[in-house]
């Protein structure tokens, strides 16, 4: 499970958890245990003060305290007594719950959590935050991979989104207003229920905010465009507190960061004005399965597809120690899959069939979720352990020491690590690499290299010290220079330019212009 596309069976084991004492946190691993400091196991995941009841005294239980949680700001808890969503401070009892996002690797403690009921909670929230001289993080689905979204740093003040769930479908304009709360599950269903549907990724508890201003792919992707291609105007809490809108017409260079660099750092959306498209009558998926020896045959086919296969067909290779696996969306019917995949496959012989399946847009999405229909509508947040890196492959494609570079290291049993590679090219390619702050239009494919790992794994430390000393290597040697913002990464060098290229200045000034004081920064803002 990641930000945009969801893997089948990946973190199954994830799943058989015991919990921790009477805290509510489960530790994962083959003994969970809790320390007497209220730890799972050797870990860095807190579980508080429920879980000291049951303590064990086993010698792999982490054993320093917890750091102390922020101290109290001066006039902070009174400044937001006005607002009407909860607030959350680290002396209430479901604060090391609630701070825990998608990494569970990365743990930062805000001073506060402001859940905001409305807009005006929202300004609220941002105002008390620049008169204490606090810096802001708005959390939407709690999707970022280095927790920025809780901070990226202890001390920011959280708002987060969720109650900002509304979702508005104007069928004259085909155009939705979506609050920046919602997650992708729900948006797919409600949207699908009118007829509808946005770009977007397959994992149904990503939140549309951090996912549509920072990229956004999915399986329908070549057809239709990236999520961020499709927003056409956001409101915005800027750091005044005032509400502004970003279009094409008002605001425009505001426009043109948010839409690729608004991750956090300008200020907090709030909510989304996005084209829609109608969903197509009929959609195909499908899986393959091929040897990891393949590989040399599979990558430059995907190359040549991405390059000129029909844009009806968005689909990733998901490449492991243990074979490739590719699966996607044919916008059609099933009986024209074959003609539709006839290029590919005929440059990738050796593969199986795993599933072809004719069924409604809404039936793909969950499919591709794997998870129940209930959850889909209603994703809920499933935390875990891992690292990610990414990388762009271009012109003129992936070179043989590349792939086996890679397969070399997938094949490293320290650590349970896979790639996904996604193929561009189609509509993405046809916008203009300046057109907006998300430049990434040219290359053939994007690689997600994933290393992850259970709560306890005495490995970790060295897993992320590995992926990262390999990831630097290959991109200097086989990859291009550039690598996606969505799949944020502290330890990427020279990430100024590595995410936003020739760009990155022009953002600077619009920052300037709408934060002058950082009130919306975390380690890869803007202007840091």
């Amino acid at each position: 499970l990641h930000n945009e596309i969801l893997v089948e069976g990946s973190f199954s084991s994830l799943r058989k958890r015991d919990t921790c004492g009477t805290s509510g946190v489960r530790c994962d691993g083959a003994n969970p245990c809790c320390s007497k400091w209220g730890y799972c196991g050797s870990s860095d995941q807190y579980c508080g003060d429920g879980c000291v009841a049951a303590a064990s005294a086993e010698a792999a239980c982490k054993t320093s305290p917890p750091p102390p949680p922020p101290p109290p700001v001066s006039g902070l808890n009174s400044c937001l007594s006005s607002v009407s969503g909860k607030v959350i401070y680290p002396n209430d009892a479901d604060y090391s719950k609630l701070i825990v996002d998608e990494n569970k690797w990365i743990q930062y403690y805000p001073v506060a959590l402001v859940y905001a009921a409305n807009v005006a909670d929202v300004q609220t929230a941002v105002k008390c935050a620049k008169a204490s001289k606090i810096n802001v993080a708005p959390r939407s689905g709690g999707h970022s991979f280095e927790s920025y979204s809780i901070g990226g740093k202890n001390g920011s003040l959280v708002i987060d989104l969720k109650e900002l769930n509304q979702i508005k479908i104007d069928k004259s304009s085909n155009t939705a207003i979506i609050g920046a709360g919602n997650k992708l599950g729900t948006i797919y269903y409600v949207l699908s229920q009118a007829g509808y549907f946005i770009p977007a990724g397959t994992c149904p508890g990503v939140g549309i905010s951090g996912l549509a201003l920072g990229g956004g792919y999915g399986f329908s992707s070549r057809k239709y465009g990236l999520t961020v291609d499709s927003v056409l105007s956001m409101d915005m809490v800027d750091a005044t507190g005032s509400l502004i809108t970003a279009n094409s017409g008002q605001n425009s260079e505001l426009f043109f960061a948010l839409r690729g660099a608004g991750g956090g750092s300008y200020g907090v959306v709030t909510y989304f004005t996005f084209k829609i498209n109608q969903t197509p009558s009929q959609i195909t998926s499908f899986q393959y399965k091929w040897p990891t020896s393949s590989v040399y045959t599979l990558i430059p086919a995907l190359e040549s597809y991405a390059r000129s296969g029909t844009n009806d067909v968005t689909f990733n290779c998901v490449w492991s120690n243990t074979g490739l696996s590719v699966q996607g969306n044919f916008i059609g019917l099933q009986s024209d899959l074959p003609a539709a995949l006839d290029s590919f496959l005929s440059s990738a012989p050796g593969y199986t069939i795993e599933k072809i399946i004719q069924h409604s847009f809404w039936e793909s999405v969950v499919y591709f979720g794997y998870q129940s229909e209930s959850f889909t509508k209603d994703p809920t947040l499933l935390p875990y352990n891992f690292k990610s890196k990414s990388f762009y492959v271009a012109e003129p494609g992936l070179s043989s020491a590349g792939i086996k570079a890679m397969g070399d290291f997938l094949a490293a049993p320290a650590c349970k690590t896979y790639a996904i590679l996604a193929i561009y090219g189609g509509v993405i390619k046809s916008v203009s690499s300046d057109a907006m702050a998300f430049i990434h239009r040219d290359p053939l494919f994007s690689i997600e290299l994933l290393t992850y790992w259970d709560d306890g794994d005495s490995n970790a430390k060295a897993c992320v010290s590995n992926i990262n000393t390999f990831s630097d290597d290959w991109q200097d040697r086989y990859a291009s220079p550039f690598n996606y913002q969505n799949y944020i990464d502290r330890d990427l060098k020279n990430w100024q330019n590595k995410y936003y290229g020739s760009s990155y200045p022009k953002l600077v000034k619009v920052k300037d212009e709408y934060d002058p004081d950082k009130l919306f920064n975390f380690p890869q803002a803007i202007g840091n």
